[in-house]
């Protein structure tokens, strides 16, 4: 397993860092496997280049 941060501001306004993780092994479609995460522990769904908790009551914007 390998792992990439990269900064995000929040619809809050605040920084953040997304933690990026792939598993090295190629997906149903043949794109890596990544899961996105907050330092917290909270999951990301993405679209595109923004990440959302999964209540959406916090939006990133990767920078």
């Amino acid at each position: 397993m390998s792992f990439r941060q990269f900064p995000a501001t929040g619809s809050d306004g605040n920084a953040y860092i997304i933690l990026e993780f792939s598993d090295g092994q190629p997906g149903p479609d043949g794109t890596p496997s990544l899961r996105y995460e907050l330092a917290d522990g909270q999951r990301l769904q993405r679209r595109d280049d923004r990440f959302a908790n999964d209540d959406r009551t916090l939006v990133l914007t990767a920078d």
